[in-house]
Order: structure tokens, then sequence, then C-alpha cells
């Protein structure tokens, strides 16, 4: 019984829940996808104000848990980009700001896929934390699926220049917070506590450099996730962009 309680309380990473949570993730973003393709006009904006007002609740869910004891400034604000992610989510589906649509698709086809394939989770299913991370991170890919699939979003070069000086303004500011705390948020800090640094990040070097290859990397992502909307020669007609 101990021992059954204890793989509930504990993830691995590239075990066999980490399979099936993914692809219950998956499977959850493609139904959405349906959903909304099948909805009226009327219907399908119904749902995106549920989709917001169902993003904001597990925001704010997923911060009292995390800081349930205590609020801890060097690990528990809400800085991360999967936290601000959590908010940029419902807002681009919600206000249909090109900047915002824009720095959500980058954020998520770029940054948030890593979170499926490298979760810096260490609870299982016993706990909510789980469930928020699992959903939050959910929330922000598949609410950048159905940017596309449903309401017609297509990442143009402009769209790189918001997202990419969105993201840089970003980074500038945390990377502050993280020298002034001792903090990591967006792993670009320097933290006493190098537990605090994941495996993959570290791998990347001695700190401040990394950061620099952080960048790099992040930059090459977003031209990754650009090219294939490149290649096709042009982008679907859209609404006039809204100045960043």
């Amino acid at each position: 019984m101990d021992a059954a309680v204890g793989r509930f309380d504990v993830f691995t990473p590239y075990g066999s829940l980490h399979l099936v949570t993914v692809l219950i993730c998956f499977a959850a973003i493609t139904a959405l996808v349906i959903l909304g393709r099948r909805l009226s006009d009327a219907g399908e904006k119904r749902l995106r104000l549920v989709l917001g007002a169902f993003a904001f609740a597990e925001w704010s869910v997923y911060n009292v848990a995390w800081n349930w004891s205590g609020i801890d400034i060097v690990a528990g604000l809400p800085l991360h980009i999967c936290d601000v992610g959590g908010l940029i989510a419902p807002l681009a589906l919600l206000s249909q700001k090109r900047w915002l649509r824009a720095t959500l698709y980058f954020w998520a086809f770029a940054l948030t896929t890593q979170a499926f394939i490298q979760p810096t989770l260490a609870q299982g299913p016993a706990s909510l934390l789980f469930w928020c991370f699992w959903t939050a991170h959910t929330i922000i890919f598949g609410y950048a699926v159905y940017d596309i699939a449903v309401l017609g979003f297509r990442p143009d070069w402009s769209d790189f220049r918001r997202a990419a000086g969105f993201t840089l303004g970003y980074v500038g500011l945390v990377f502050a917070v993280n020298v002034v705390l001792g903090s990591n948020y967006a792993y670009v800090g320097n933290p006493a506590d190098t537990s605090l640094i994941p495996p993959f990040v570290a791998l990347l070097g001695p700190w401040p450099a990394r950061v620099a290859v952080m960048a790099g990397l992040a930059g090459l992502g977003f031209l990754l996730v650009l090219l294939p909307w490149r290649l096709r020669g042009k982008s679907a007609p859209e609404a006039e962009a809204e100045a960043a």
C-alpha cells in the first residue's frame, strides 16, 4: 500500500506516467479544436469566454497552491515563462491583439513544448501541483493551437519581431529581478541553490554566458517554428495587424 502511494507522490520523467499524461493533454487539445471548429460564430465566442475564465482560474489556483505555505520570493513569484504565458494565452484569445497572439504562438511552440519533453516536475498525481503543472502548460500550448486551427492565426515576420521584442523585454526584466533576489526565474539567473537550475540549463555552461546561449537557442526556436509558414509562401488574410 505504501509503495503504491509513493508511486503517486513522485513524478519521474520519461516513464509511463509521463507518456500517458502527455497523450491525455494532446487529446484534450484535439477535442477543444474539434469543438471550436464545429460551433457557430456566436457559440465559438462563448467558448472563448469560458476558456478565458478557466485559464485565469487555473492560473490563480496554481499560484496559490505553489505558495500555500507562504510566498517564497526566490521561487514562488509568478515570473516564469509558464506563469506569464498562462496570462498571455487567455488574453490572446479574448482580445485578439496581434502582439499577444504572436507572443503566444512563438512561446507555445518554441518554448512551452519543452515542458512536455523535459518537465521540471517532482510531484506526482497525489499532489495538486501535478495537475496544475500539466493543465497550465496544456492551456498555453492548446490555446496557441486553437488560435491557428480555429481562429486562423498565421504568423509572419512582423509577428516574429513582435514576439522577439516582447521576449527580450521580459528576459531583461527577469534577469534584473534574478540578480537582486538570487533567483532563477526563466532560468536566466545564478541562484545559490543549484537545485533551481534544471540539468538541461546547467549543460549550457556557466552563468552569465549561458544566458546568451539560451537567447540564441530561443531565437533559433522562433525561426524554426516560423519556417513552415514562410515555406508556404503566404499567410492567410487577417484583420489589420495592431501595433505592438
